[in-house]
């Protein structure tokens, strides 16, 4: 029995049916996440809100790994169960769990009841270069993440509003700020 705020196949059908008029309205919030012993962020997490006809909520998520700009992940998650809908994968790298490698291969993942995200495929609408781009970094690879964003929008019929405009990732900062710290006597 599903409790409220859990996924269904029809939820998710609906979301990336054309039928539910989905836009990003607003541009991608970034933030640093993580750090890595050296004080320094691990990733970059963008968050736009996705609208639709539907009561649910959507995010569109786009996480960048600080030390591989060139690996990045694209996800579309139902906010309510924490599901994620859709996920792009770009030069990633995991082992399937029907002992495929992706071994730094874009590839993507498709949601349903039945399978969760086990259904992986690789995708052919996806505009990039396969390879790892040399220089890789994140002002090398803007207008790859532009591109490859519009490209997974357009699998999920989402749709770019009149409040949307292309935010570039930022670089992190090197080192992590302390707050909340207090000096004690």
């Amino acid at each position: 029995m599903l409790g409220a705020g859990d996924c269904t196949d029809e939820v998710a059908e609906k979301i990336l049916s054309a039928a539910v008029n989905a836009q990003l309205n607003a541009s991608i919030q970034w933030k640093s996440k993580g750090v890595r012993k050296d004080g320094r962020p691990a990733q970059l997490e963008g968050n736009a809100p996705v609208r639709s006809d539907l009561a649910d909520r959507f995010d569109l998520i786009f996480r960048i790994k600080v030390d591989l700009a060139w690996e990045y992940t694209l996800i579309l998650r139902h906010l309510p169960s924490g599901v994620n809908i859709r996920r792009l994968d770009v030069r990633g790298t995991h082992r399937d769990r029907a002992g495929e490698d992706y071994i730094c291969r874009t590839h993507k993942h498709r949601w349903s009841e039945a399978r969760d995200n086990k259904d992986v495929y690789e995708p052919t609408d996806i505009r990039h270069d396969p390879a790892v781009p040399s220089p890789a970094s994140l002002e090398v690879l803007d207008e790859e993440y532009r591109r490859v964003l519009t490209d997974f929008m357009g699998e999920c019929n989402i749709s770019l509003g009149a409040g949307y405009n292309w935010t570039s990732p930022p670089a992190p900062p090197q080192t992590l700020p302390l707050e909340g710290l207090e000096e004690y006597p």
